[in-house]
């Protein structure tokens, strides 16, 4: 395992970036690249695609050109074809310091991969023996209020061309590192992580990684997934600062992170509004209506309802939908935890916007 040192120095945010939610199963599975010339793209068609039998008008298109596949490869739903240059009915340049590659019919868009050196880059270029996998899981999704299959893009240390679909065995690296202020002291307490997810488990689809704080010495250590990231840096009162790192598999990734926190306390604004939050009915034997009124000068990106249980675990996150931007907004809490349960008891509703508690309040259950 190697080691891989990085020194950052944060001065301001770059803004909120809000979680992917669950798009179509992908056609493109994993993605090998030896050479400019010799690569290995690995598809998958699901049961969406049961109106093709054959790859007649399917085409490849990368930065190069657009190369027709040959006519007659079948489609066997579900099951792995791999396509190589020799599946082309025209030459083909992938180039390993970025490319997009897009899987299309007819000159219809099917799906895409994007690496390195490219406007549409969705992770780092592979290095030589490392390929591209869209690595499949199942997370709680918000927004549906069930499980369901979600995908990430990592690097592969051993890749597995034609076999083990949407899969990868050493994907995973080591984020860890130490953060600072201005003047070289080490900074505890920093939290790191994504701030609209913090303290919510691992099995929420938007939860990139579980959040990590620093210890005494300004040290953080976490095994995260390879790949691009998005990473905020907060304490529970303000966010300081936010950047993207790239992890590299089975390698320790180190990173010197250096805050400016004089320019990021002097920037900060506190939100000393009021928030009317109410729930009825309240006590509740299980389901009820989450009401909330904005003060009408706010400005928001994102608005969400965490539920917590009396020990202070977050057992539920209610998405709220902002597309008319209005003032007035209700949820309604079906009074389950992600795993379905409940219990009679005390529960606590926080109204966060943009990762920033404005307003609790609190909700008896009986059952």
């Amino acid at each position: 395992m190697k080691k891989i040192i990085f020194s950052i120095m944060l001065l301001f945010s770059i803004g909120f970036i809000k979680a992917n939610p669950i798009l179509p199963p992908p056609v493109i599975s994993e993605f090998y690249l030896v050479n400019d010339s010799t690569w290995y793209l690995e598809l998958v068609f699901d049961q969406s695609f049961n109106y093709d039998t054959i790859l007649d008008g399917y085409q490849i298109t990368t930065s190069t050109g657009t190369a027709l596949l040959k006519n007659g490869i079948h489609i066997t739903l579900g099951s792995i074809i791999v396509i190589t240059q020799d599946s082309l009915q025209s030459m083909l340049y992938i180039y390993r310091n970025g490319d997009d590659i897009r899987v299309e019919k007819d000159g219809m868009y099917i799906d895409e991969l994007a690496f390195g050196n490219n406007q549409y880059s969705m992770i780092n270029s592979p290095l030589q023996g490392q390929s591209i996998v869209k690595y499949s899981y199942i997370c709680y999704d918000t927004y549906s209020g069930q499980f369901a299959t979600n995908y990430r893009i990592v690097k592969e240390n051993t890749p597995s061309i034609g076999s083990n679909p949407f899969q990868a065995s050493v994907f995973m690296g080591t984020f860890s590192g130490k953060v600072l202020d201005m003047i070289n002291n080490p900074m505890s307490g920093i939290r790191i992580g994504n701030q609209v997810y913090y303290g919510a488990p691992s099995s929420i689809c938007g939860v990139d990684f579980s959040c990590v704080v620093t210890d005494s010495t300004g040290e953080f250590n976490i095994l995260i997934n390879s790949g691009r990231h998005y990473v905020q840096f907060f304490t529970a009162s303000a966010t300081l600062s936010d950047t993207i790192i790239n992890i590299e598999p089975d390698s320790v990734n180190y990173f010197e992170i250096i805050l400016d926190t004089l320019l990021n306390h002097t920037a900060l604004n506190s939100i000393h509004q009021n928030f009317l939050l109410s729930c009825c009915p309240n006590p509740s034997n299980g389901k009820t209506t989450i009401s909330f009124e904005l003060p009408e000068n706010i400005n928001y990106f994102s608005i969400l309802i965490k539920i917590y249980n009396s020990t202070g675990e977050m057992i539920r996150i209610l998405p709220v939908d902002i597309s008319g931007k209005q003032n007035k907004y209700s949820v309604e809490w079906d009074g389950k935890c992600y795993d379905n349960s409940i219990a009679s008891g005390t529960y606590y509703c926080n109204l966060e916007l943009d990762g920033k508690k404005v307003a609790t309040n609190k909700l008896i259950i009986t059952k």
